[in-house]
Protein backbone atom coordinates (compact mmCIF):
# COMPACT_ATOMS: atom_id res chain seq x y z
CA UNK A 1 0.00 0.00 0.00
CA UNK A 2 1.23 3.52 -0.98
CA UNK A 3 0.47 6.74 0.99
CA UNK A 4 0.22 10.14 -1.25
CA UNK A 5 1.46 11.55 1.81
CA UNK A 6 5.61 11.79 3.61
CA UNK A 7 6.08 10.16 6.30
CA UNK A 8 5.81 11.88 9.23
CA UNK A 9 8.63 14.05 10.57
CA UNK A 10 9.48 15.33 14.38
CA UNK A 11 9.77 19.39 14.35
CA UNK A 12 12.24 20.62 16.63
CA UNK A 13 11.10 24.51 17.52
CA UNK A 14 14.01 26.67 18.85
CA UNK A 15 14.78 29.91 19.12
CA UNK A 16 17.50 29.99 16.76
CA UNK A 17 17.04 28.31 14.23
CA UNK A 18 20.34 29.05 12.11
CA UNK A 19 22.26 28.23 15.20
CA UNK A 20 20.31 25.08 15.61
CA UNK A 21 20.91 23.95 11.88
CA UNK A 22 25.22 24.70 12.23
CA UNK A 23 24.83 22.60 15.38
CA UNK A 24 23.06 19.87 14.38
CA UNK A 25 25.16 19.80 11.53
CA UNK A 26 28.70 19.78 13.18
CA UNK A 27 27.86 17.31 15.66
CA UNK A 28 25.62 14.66 14.12
CA UNK A 29 26.34 15.34 10.81
CA UNK A 30 23.41 16.61 10.01
CA UNK A 31 22.58 17.00 6.30
CA UNK A 32 20.37 20.44 5.36
CA UNK A 33 17.67 20.01 2.94
CA UNK A 34 15.47 22.70 1.80
CA UNK A 35 14.76 26.26 3.88
CA UNK A 36 12.29 28.51 4.26
CA UNK A 37 13.18 31.66 4.96
CA UNK A 38 11.94 35.22 6.29
CA UNK A 39 12.34 38.36 3.96
CA UNK A 40 15.25 39.71 7.05
CA UNK A 41 17.05 36.22 5.89
CA UNK A 42 16.43 34.29 9.62
CA UNK A 43 15.29 30.56 8.72
CA UNK A 44 11.90 29.71 9.06
CA UNK A 45 11.87 25.88 8.82
CA UNK A 46 14.79 23.81 7.79
CA UNK A 47 14.46 19.63 7.12
CA UNK A 48 17.44 17.73 8.04
CA UNK A 49 18.98 14.61 7.69
CA UNK A 50 20.58 12.72 10.16
CA UNK A 51 21.46 8.99 9.16
CA UNK A 52 18.50 8.88 6.89
CA UNK A 53 15.79 10.32 9.42
CA UNK A 54 14.81 13.46 8.38
CA UNK A 55 13.26 16.06 10.76
CA UNK A 56 12.43 19.98 10.97
CA UNK A 57 14.04 22.99 12.66
CA UNK A 58 11.80 25.45 13.00
CA UNK A 59 11.92 28.76 14.82
CA UNK A 60 9.16 29.92 17.71
CA UNK A 61 7.27 32.92 16.35
CA UNK A 62 7.20 33.73 20.01
CA UNK A 63 8.83 31.45 22.25
CA UNK A 64 6.93 30.12 25.49
CA UNK A 65 6.55 32.18 28.94
CA UNK A 66 7.62 28.42 30.62
CA UNK A 67 9.66 26.15 29.08
CA UNK A 68 8.11 23.15 27.39
CA UNK A 69 8.82 19.37 28.71
CA UNK A 70 10.82 18.19 26.09
CA UNK A 71 11.02 14.52 25.12
CA UNK A 72 15.02 13.04 25.25
CA UNK A 73 16.13 12.19 21.45
CA UNK A 74 18.35 9.74 20.70
CA UNK A 75 21.34 8.91 18.38
CA UNK A 76 23.11 5.94 17.70
CA UNK A 77 26.95 6.68 16.59
CA UNK A 78 29.84 4.35 16.81
CA UNK A 79 31.65 6.32 18.34
CA UNK A 80 29.67 9.05 21.06
CA UNK A 81 32.32 10.42 22.77
CA UNK A 82 33.09 11.99 19.69
CA UNK A 83 29.61 13.44 19.47
CA UNK A 84 30.13 14.56 22.57
CA UNK A 85 33.27 16.40 22.55
CA UNK A 86 32.17 17.92 19.65
CA UNK A 87 28.73 19.00 21.39
CA UNK A 88 30.72 20.34 23.77
CA UNK A 89 33.10 22.25 22.27
CA UNK A 90 30.62 24.51 20.57
CA UNK A 91 28.14 25.13 23.77
CA UNK A 92 26.39 21.99 24.54
CA UNK A 93 26.46 20.48 28.32
CA UNK A 94 26.09 17.22 29.89
CA UNK A 95 23.30 17.16 31.39
CA UNK A 96 23.89 13.41 32.66
CA UNK A 97 26.81 10.76 33.12
CA UNK A 98 25.21 7.10 33.80
CA UNK A 99 28.77 5.46 33.27
CA UNK A 100 27.50 3.32 31.00
CA UNK A 101 29.98 2.66 27.52
CA UNK A 102 26.53 2.32 25.63
CA UNK A 103 24.99 5.91 25.96
CA UNK A 104 26.29 9.55 26.71
CA UNK A 105 23.45 12.53 27.63
CA UNK A 106 24.16 16.08 26.45
CA UNK A 107 21.81 19.22 26.31
CA UNK A 108 22.22 20.89 23.13
CA UNK A 109 22.31 25.11 23.29
CA UNK A 110 18.62 25.34 22.53
CA UNK A 111 17.73 23.48 25.87
CA UNK A 112 16.96 20.10 24.24
CA UNK A 113 18.08 17.05 25.49
CA UNK A 114 19.87 14.16 23.13
CA UNK A 115 20.81 10.59 24.61
CA UNK A 116 24.02 9.67 22.30
CA UNK A 117 24.17 5.87 22.06
CA UNK A 118 26.64 3.28 20.81
CA UNK A 119 25.31 0.32 19.08
CA UNK A 120 25.60 -2.77 20.87
CA UNK A 121 27.74 -5.26 19.14
CA UNK A 122 26.54 -8.87 18.33
CA UNK A 123 27.16 -11.58 21.23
Amino acid sequence: MTSEHPPAAPCLMVTDASDAIAFYAHVFGAVPHPQECLADGRVLTADLVVDGHRFTVSEWADPPATTPRLPVLTVDSVDPDAVLRRAVAVGAGVSAANGSPHEVLLRDPNGRSWAITRPERPA
